[in-house]
């Protein structure tokens, strides 16, 4: 496993021969994790001032309405903070597995161009995610005011926009996870096991 992760950093910028299953999902998996573990610290760093500031008003005796008030406040912010942070992340994960997708396609006898399409619909997707800032916040404001309404209408086009960027996983998916090319295709030979 740590083989397989050791490889694939040292090759970010390596679109050629081929790699093998195991290495691509241990790859994988370990990008996955600290996606995770990255998402959740910034979480905690985001939603603990919060947190803090309202449980420091009701120590205060501030009223349910000013404690909510001051909560939808401090979302909006971190709806937009939160909204940038995963664009960003998104493209660094795109970045660090594009070369691995591509070695993988290779050794499945697949051409590279398919991560390039993937890349391009989640670069597209990424672009979206920031046009809705907005309408993100617009939810927490439509939330606040009690508008049911205007949240469900701002939140049915998040889920549209925000379903394309499955788009490039499944493909990630359904390529990683096709069978390898018996002996040497036309991107190399056979990879060995890492």
């Amino acid at each position: 496993m740590f083989a397989a992760i050791r490889y694939n950093l040292a090759n970010l910028a390596n679109f050629k021969g081929r790699q093998g299953r195991s290495s691509f999902w241990f790859y994988i998996l370990f990008l996955v994790v600290i996606q995770i573990a990255i998402s959740f610290v910034i979480s905690i760093a985001m939603t603990g001032p919060m947190m803090a500031d309202i449980f420091s008003a009701a120590q205060q005796g501030a009223s349910e309405g000013a404690m909510q008030e001051q909560m939808f406040e401090r979302l909006a912010g971190m709806m937009r903070a939160s909204a940038w942070t995963s664009a960003v992340l998104s493209l660094v994960m795109c970045a660090l597995i594009v070369a691995a997708f591509t070695r993988r396609l290779h050794d499945s006898n697949k051409p590279g161009w398919i991560a390039a399409l993937a890349v391009l619909i989640q670069l597209a997707a990424i672009a979206l995610q920031v046009s809705s800032i907005d309408k993100a916040v617009k939810v927490i404001t439509a939330a606040r005011t009690g508008d049911l309404a205007g949240v469900q209408e701002a939140q049915a086009s998040l889920m549209i926009n925000g379903s394309l960027g499955w788009v490039p996983v499944l493909m990630v998916i359904v390529f990683g996870a096709w069978p390898s090319s018996d002996g040497a295709n036309r991107y190399g030979p056979e990879p060995d096991h890492i």
